[in-house]
């Protein structure tokens, strides 16, 4: 069953131009991941379990839970299945005919209806329809919030226009009938993205997580469409928050069958000592351990003090501004990404990506006090070992005034003046350990370091910060080993 779906869905992948598919922002699901996520549904105490499919595709979502209905002894289920691409109603049509078939043939009842239009627009929550069970892979594109259709659609349910695969959750949500499954695959950036911070107060109200499945592998979810995004599997249920929260780990799809599973509390995961209630994924349990110790720390960026900012030169906006960097007359160093080392800014004039800025008019908008600064890169790329990695700027070194920093850095400094050294290379030797590493990961699946998130991390006392940072010896070499050794002396995980 799952097969001839599969087959008739890799026709369509085949056929259909990649640019039609990226507007729709169709993904669609393989077969093993679809089982997967079919066998997190559990049995059902009604005459009839109604399945919701927000965005069916071929189908395969929908054959799969409802197989799995069917082994549980649930033999009279009913699916409504929204499709807006044209193009696949046929293949669509013809799975649930086998699937009804097979129903049949065990003495069991399939129906199904098939709505050709928009799931989100349509919204049949509020038209009192209730489901038990929506397995769900939405589609995945941002939308204009002054322009699109989907910006009116959902506001009674949560401030934001994030992405449209939050709408899809949204709605499926507001669906489900009490104790009704929502299993859905998708980005994991809606866990601590800024920008979903209304959905996820929403989600964490409406929904109870109960399970979310990591992938270690970026490229193998969705390899036939070479999506390098992270993806996750969520089991929701509508109830209020459940206690425990279970994380499983695959390398990819080929190995779920062999997953690794632990159990954490739900206070540790969802966090919602503030306003913006980060979902915080561990990998492993020793990731849940360092979570666990820095969430005791007793100070955080915040309380401490530090504001971190986003580079103000956008270089795409300012190009009249950047010159050679041989050309020094009323100009200054651009600091880039290539220019942020461990522990150190480095700007020679000589790397084949070195730029200056020019001093024209208006360049106020542009250029930054010249004060020591932690910088943190923004942007890792996808096979990078760290996450997070730390500069010193040191004013004396690149001299000035002013200094203009590309809109890929983050600086952090002291709200009440300049940092002094030991209290900057303490912050650098903590961003830099692997301590800190592992706990961003577990706060953030992204590969860009938000200002949002780094302004929420838990950090030690800042007499504890300038005590590791007094361990710096000025142009010496610190290598990983030495700083984290550093690190777990000062502080006990």
């Amino acid at each position: 069953m799952i097969k001839a779906a599969a087959l008739a869905q890799a026709d369509y992948l085949t056929a259909k131009p990649e640019v039609v598919r990226k507007e729709l922002g169709q993904y669609f699901t393989g077969s093993s991941i679809a089982d997967y996520m079919a066998s997190m549904l559990e049995p059902v105490s009604a005459p009839t379990v109604r399945i919701l499919d927000a965005g069916a595709g071929a189908g395969i979502l929908t054959i799969a839970a409802a197989m799995r209905y069917l082994a549980l002894g649930n033999n009279c289920v009913h699916a409504v299945l929204y499709e807006i691409d044209q193009d696949t109603l046929s293949h669509l049509e013809l799975n649930m005919r086998r699937v009804a078939k097979a129903f049949k043939e065990q003495g069991g009842s399939f129906t199904f209806e098939i709505r050709h239009e928009d799931f989100v627009l349509a919204r049949p929550d509020r038209k009192e329809e209730r489901f038990h069970a929506s397995s769900i892979n939405p589609p995945y594109f941002k939308y204009s919030s002054k322009t699109s259709p989907y910006a009116s659609a959902t506001p009674d349910l949560y401030k934001g226009n994030p992405n449209i695969y939050a709408s899809f959750m949204a709605v499926v949500a507001a669906c489900m009938t009490d104790d009704g499954q929502m299993i859905v695959i998708v980005p994991r950036s809606f866990t601590n993205g800024l920008y979903f911070k209304g959905f996820r107060r929403y989600l964490n109200r409406a929904m109870s997580l109960e399970k979310i499945h990591i992938f270690r592998a970026r490229n193998q979810v969705f390899r036939e469409s070479a999506v390098l995004q992270e993806n996750i599997i969520c089991s929701y249920r509508k109830a209020q928050q459940g206690t425990s929260i279970s994380i499983s780990t695959s390398t990819g799809h080929h190995d779920l069958s062999q997953t690794e599973t632990n159990h954490y509390p739900a206070r540790q995961l969802i966090d919602t000592t503030n306003a913006h209630e980060i979902i915080r994924i561990p990998e492993t349990v020793e990731d849940a351990k360092i979570l666990a110790g820095v969430e005791h720390w007793p100070s955080s960026f915040q309380d401490n003090g530090y504001f971190i900012s986003t580079g103000p030169v956008v270089e795409h906006r300012t190009r009249e501004f950047i010159t050679a960097p041989d050309n020094i007359k009323n100009s200054i160093p651009l600091l880039r990404m290539h220019n942020i080392k461990t522990l150190k800014t480095e700007w020679t004039g000589t790397n084949k990506k070195d730029a200056r800025f020019l001093l024209l008019n208006c360049h106020e908008k542009h250029t930054s006090n010249n004060l020591p600064y932690v910088i943190l890169k923004r942007f890792s790329s996808k096979d990078e070992k760290r996450r997070l990695v730390a500069g010193v700027h040191n004013p004396e070194v690149i001299k000035g005034e002013i200094i203009a920093l590309e809109n890929h850095l983050n600086y952090i400094g002291h709200n009440d003046g300049p940092l002094k050294q030991d209290e900057i290379y303490g912050l650098a030797l903590l961003f830099n350990s692997t301590l800190i590493d592992k706990y961003f990961r577990c706060i953030s699946g992204n590969t860009q370091v938000n200002a949002t998130e780094i302004r929420l991390l838990k950090l030690p006392a800042r007499d504890t910060i300038r005590k590791i940072g007094k361990t710096y010896k000025s142009n010496s070499s610190f290598p990983q080993e030495q700083i984290d050794m550093i690190i777990e002396r000062f502080l006990e995980i």
